[in-house]
C-alpha cells in the first residue's frame, strides 16, 4: 500500500493524502518524478516496464514513479532510480528541467549525466524487465510514440535534448 500526498492546482501540498490508485477530485493531483539518465558516452537509459504492470505493461519508458508521502520530488527521483535500476545518483548533479501537469498528476522531470553502463544497473523485477542504452535520436523517437505523455512534456524534453552539446 503506497500513500501519496495530494497537491492542489498550483502544485502545493494540500495536507491530505490518499492511497495510490485513488480517484482524485477535480483540482487534486499526485506527484511523479522522472529521471532522464545519460551516461558519459552520450547514451540514455530506457527501461521496459514489467509485463505484470497494470498500466502500459511491456512498454519502453524512462525511469519514473510516484513521489511518496512526505517526499519532495527530488527525493522521489533519487529513490526511483535506486529502486528501479539500482543506480545511486548524486543529488547535487540532478538538474530539474520542468513540471508538466496531466490529468490528475504533476510530473517533475530531472536530468543527470554520470558515468554508468548497463552492468552497473540492477533491475527491480516487479517494475522492470529489460534495460537498454539508446542514442538521443532513439530516445526522441521513443518519446514521440509515448501517447501517455502530453504534447507539452514531449516539446519541452525534445527542446532540452536537442540543445545538449
Amino acid at each position: 500500500m503506497e500513500w501519496l500526498d495530494i497537491y492542489d492546482e498550483h502544485g502545493n501540498r494540500t495536507g491530505k493524502t490518499a492511497e495510490r490508485g485513488t480517484f482524485l477530485s477535480k483540482g487534486e493531483y499526485f506527484l511523479c518524478a522522472h529521471v532522464i539518465l545519460e551516461n558519459t558516452d552520450g547514451l540514455f537509459l530506457i527501461q521496459q516496464r514489467s509485463d505484470t504492470k497494470a498500466t502500459r505493461p511491456g512498454q519502453w519508458d524512462i525511469t519514473a514513479g510516484a513521489v511518496d508521502c512526505g517526499e519532495v520530488s527530488l527525493d522521489g527521483a533519487l529513490r526511483e532510480a535506486k529502486e528501479e535500476v539500482g543506480l545511486t545518483l548524486p543529488r547535487e548533479k540532478m538538474q530539474f528541467l520542468f513540471r508538466d501537469k496531466r490529468r490528475s498528476c504533476y510530473h517533475d522531470v530531472y536530468y543527470i549525466q554520470i558515468p554508468f553502463s548497463l552492468q552497473d544497473c540492477t533491475m527491480q523485477e516487479s517494475e522492470v524487465q529489460d534495460l537498454r542504452l539508446v542514442t538521443r535520436k532513439e530516445l526522441l523517437d521513443l518519446l514521440e510514440q509515448m501517447s501517455h505523455r502530453s504534447s507539452n512534456y514531449k516539446r519541452r524534453l525534445t527542446e532540452f535534448l536537442s540543445h545538449r552539446s
